[in-house]
């Protein structure tokens, strides 16, 4: 009954555990593979023992111990076909030093956003034991789906500074993480794809770089191209923050404290504001009158272009909020003006489409913490599959 338990703990049935050593950091399991009754080949009971050898396994920890399991494996000849038969088990797999299990523990591992050494001090295994089980996977590209999210982040992995990666917009799951972001390698990448798969793809969600742009003209003729919100409403922040910034160089060195400590209220929908807060974005936009027209530019784009519910109306109050900022000849305005024409089109569809890239920023942050956890990653490979298997 006892040998039974021990064979279960050890989870396979072709091996007999002869004795257990319990020391105080390590657990040593001394067993041997069960004998061989007749030849696997032509089923003859005429076998004979050639010769025993005794392989060293590493295993899950016991009792919070390195545990080894010394494994004597027992080789023999068949006297009627005359083949060598060796004896098998499912404790490991063929030319390997560790069971299946730690294999799998190791494995599953890489779903969290744990390092690789880490990993291997938990495990009681080396980091090259732990990397060699990251080679030994194979992560395939999902297939393209119907909305397609596509942005960059800084990965330093490689021999490129800025990675690409792509998201489905309705699962959020990972597609395929690109080496670069530069526009000849994702344009050999998207190549490759079959056309077919290619024009699966109903709606393209990138943010406003002309790169990804040309990709979607190249390779996704029939999506629907979608600006990412956040992208196009930043143009407006940062034209506001540039007049701040200019503004406040010709103030007291109490006021331009004051003013960039205070810059979130002037940023922030006056809607959201508290009293106090209201009061406080008075009293700064008394300073300038320039900064009171920028103030009003802001606000127009949040309360006029912004609410609106399709496409069409979209359009209209887009290009009535350009005329006015050509109006207003603030210089800070002329960048945001020149995004909004080019990227008209773009920006008005995500009125009709709510898809955005917020689910793929929220992977990003998820990388980011890998990458720090790890102290960055410099084979590419590696760092690919360690995204495309966090949860």
């Amino acid at each position: 009954m006892q040998e039974y338990n021990t064979i279960n703990l050890l989870a396979c049935k072709d091996v007999v555990v002869d004795k257990i050593k319990d020391s105080e950091s390590l657990v040593v399991i001394e067993a041997r593979t069960k004998s061989l009754e007749s030849c696997p080949y032509c089923g003859s009971k005429h076998i004979c023992v050639h010769d025993h050898r005794i392989q060293k396994i590493k295993d899950t920890q016991m009792h919070g111990k390195k545990c080894i399991i010394k494994l004597r494996k027992t080789r023999y000849n068949c006297k009627c076909c005359g083949k060598r038969i060796n004896s098998k088990t499912d404790l490991v797999a063929k030319k390997m030093t560790m069971t299946k299990r730690l294999i799998a523990s190791i494995t599953r591992e890489f779903k969290e956003l744990y390092s690789i050494k880490s990993i291997s001090r938990r495990y009681s295994v080396s980091t090259s034991t732990v990397t060699r089980v990251l080679s030994y996977l194979s992560v395939e590209r999902k297939s393209l789906p119907k909305v397609l999210l596509i942005d960059e982040f800084k990965g330093d992995s490689g021999s490129y500074k800025y990675q690409c990666s792509l998201l489905d917009g309705i699962t959020h799951e990972i597609i395929d993480i690109v080496k670069s972001r530069q526009e000849n390698i994702l344009f050999e990448y998207f190549k490759n794809i079959p056309k077919e798969e290619r024009e699966n793809v109903k709606i393209f969600v990138s943010d406003m770089s002309k790169t990804f742009k040309n990709v979607k003209n190249a390779y996704f003729k029939n999506a629907v191209h979608i600006a990412d919100k956040y992208h196009f409403v930043r143009q407006v922040s940062w034209s506001l923050e540039n007049v701040r910034k200019r503004i406040q160089k010709d103030t007291s060195a109490e006021m331009r404290i004051y003013l960039k400590r205070s810059k979130s209220i002037l940023t922030k929908p006056m809607p959201k504001l508290n009293d106090d807060q209201k009061r406080e974005a008075a009293l700064m936009l008394e300073i300038s009158e320039e900064l009171r027209l920028a103030y009003g530019l802001k606000e127009s784009f949040y309360q006029e272009v912004l609410v609106q519910k399709n496409k069409e109306q979209a359009q209209y109050k887009v290009n009535a909020w350009i005329d006015i900022c050509k109006k207003s000849k603030l210089k800070e305005f002329k960048s945001c003006i020149t995004a909004f024409t080019n990227w008209s089109d773009e920006i008005t569809n995500s009125f009709d489409y709510k898809h955005s890239n917020g689910a793929l920023e929220g992977k990003h942050t998820k990388i980011k913490t890998l990458k720090r956890n790890s102290f960055g990653m410099r084979n590419f490979e590696r760092f690919r599959k360690r995204i495309m298997l966090l949860d």
